[in-house]
Parts: C-alpha cells; sequence; structure tokens
C-alpha cells in the first residue's frame, strides 16, 4: 500500500507515512517508527500523538519506554464512517443555511380548465401594469366566454392597465368588443397585433409584478404556470419592451 492512499482518507502525509510503519512493526517506540516511516524523530513523535487523539493509534508505557501500537485498521474505517454519518447528518442544516441565503424562483404548475382560471385569477393582483403576450382568437377555445367577459370586467374594474401583441385576425380584431364592458377607459388596454406568419403564439405571458404566468392556447394540452422571481420577471419585462418598441415594424398591415 501506498501513503497516498491514506492521505486519500484524510491523513496528512506523514500520518500515513507512520500510520503505515507502525502496522508492519506492530508495537513499536517513536526511534524504530521514525526509522521506518523515514521521518525526523521530533516529527514522528509529534505525528504519533496527532494519531492518537484521532483515535487510531493507541500508546502504553512499558519499563520506562513509551511504546504505540494499532489495535485494528478497523478503526481506522469506522472512524471515517462515523464522519460521514455526522456530515450526513447535517447536511440538511447547512442546506437550509444555503436556501435562506440564494434566493430561488417559485415555481407552481397548473393543469386543467380550473387550474387556467387560478392563474388568470393570480393575473388580476397585479398592481399597476400587466404585459404579454398572448392570441386573443384562440382564448375562447381554452375558456369560457363568460368567464372571460368576468375576467376582462374586473380587471377594468381593478384599473389594471394592460399591454398586449397579438396575431392579427377577424376575431382578435373584434375581441374588446366582444368581452370587454361598454364603454370601458380604453388607455387601460393596449394591443399591437402583429403578422400571424411571422408571430404565432400558441401560449400567452403575462408579465405582473415579480411573477410571470404562461398558459398554453392549446384545447388539448390545459396547462400553464406561475413563476415567482423579481429577477425573471425584470428580465422577462425587458424583452417585452424591446419587443414592444419593434412592434410597429411588423404591424400586420
Amino acid at each position: 500500500m501506498h501513503p497516498s492512499d491514506l492521505e486519500d482518507l484524510g491523513l496528512t502525509e506523514e500520518e500515513s507515512k507512520v500510520y503505515l510503519a507502525l502496522l508492519e512493526l506492530g508495537n513499536s517506540y517513536v526511534s524504530a517508527i521514525a526509522k521506518k516511516a523515514s521521518v525526523h524523530r521530533v516529527s514522528c513523535y509529534h505525528t504519533l500523538d496527532n494519531l492518537v487523539r484521532k483515535g487510531i493509534v493507541s500508546s502504553f508505557t512499558k519499563n520506562k519506554i513509551k511504546f504505540f501500537a494499532i489495535e485494528s485498521p478497523r478503526i481506522l474505517v469506522n472512524k471515517l464512517e462515523e464522519k460521514y454519518s455526522k456530515a450526513k447528518k447535517l447536511l440538511p442544516e447547512l442546506l437550509s443555511i444555503t436556501n435562506s441565503l440564494v434566493y430561488k424562483p417559485k415555481i407552481q404548475y397548473y393543469e386543467g380548465l380550473p387550474g387556467i382560471k387560478n392563474i388568470f385569477e393570480e393575473t388580476l393582483g397585479a398592481d399597476k401594469e400587466m404585459l404579454g403576450y398572448t392570441n386573443l382568437a384562440a382564448l375562447p377555445g381554452i375558456i369560457t366566454r363568460e368567464y372571460l367577459r368576468d375576467y376582462a370586467a374586473r380587471k377594468i374594474k381593478k384599473g389594471i392597465k394592460t399591454r398586449m401583441l397579438s396575431p392579427v385576425s377577424d376575431k382578435a380584431m373584434t375581441y374588446l368588443d366582444h368581452y370587454y364592458p361598454k364603454g370601458f377607459d380604453r388607455n387601460l388596454v393596449e394591443i399591437f397585433f402583429v403578422n400571424p406568419k411571422e408571430f404565432m403564439f400558441e401560449y400567452e405571458i403575462n408579465i405582473f409584478g415579480d411573477r410571470v404566468s404562461i398558459v398554453s392556447l392549446n384545447p388539448d394540452e390545459l396547462m400553464g404556470m406561475i413563476i415567482e422571481s423579481p429577477i425573471y420577471a425584470k428580465t422577462q419585462r425587458a424583452v417585452f419592451n424591446l419587443a414592444w418598441l419593434g412592434a410597429t415594424s411588423f404591424v400586420a398591415r
């Protein structure tokens, strides 16, 4: 066995040499162990004391001479297993400290029509403005018309300003007339219609506060999620504003 094998188990280079020398010699005294390990006698004495403190070497006095011994190599393995067990028990506490220092996004998943409605309800918690991408013509295909009208009415009542990008179509162009309250403040809703050949959105994405909601517009795939992360929401808001600025170049004619 090479001393480096024991170094991998946590012993220093000299501790490994001294341990192997003592293992070959059996019970022995410092000078003999130092010679066998090819280390300085004084240094060997300190190293042996360290190994005694670690519990893998024992010492006794015979004829006024201090001897050292290794009762069983299994003790070294047992000590390592004890350390591993202690480390494993500490892991949950260490992870909890890490989690408290590093913010992680909170992600909630939703399925089915009730889940989609829950996502829409959460967007009504927007403080000031909601930004997003959608396909207005596809919305009635995944959620009831009654709910869409009720949702729009409550959003207007709360004074939530909305800016959206949507592919243009006859149904999309008349969406506000069909689902928003008559006489509502048009300043609260801005929609840029884009060319569906270039921008056919199959998901609705809403950015509000520190959250981003994502909803599938496929009736065979009723699912969605809400990601709560200030950094992610800030990034998505910047991307939307960039798209909004460039949208006039792609407004469908």
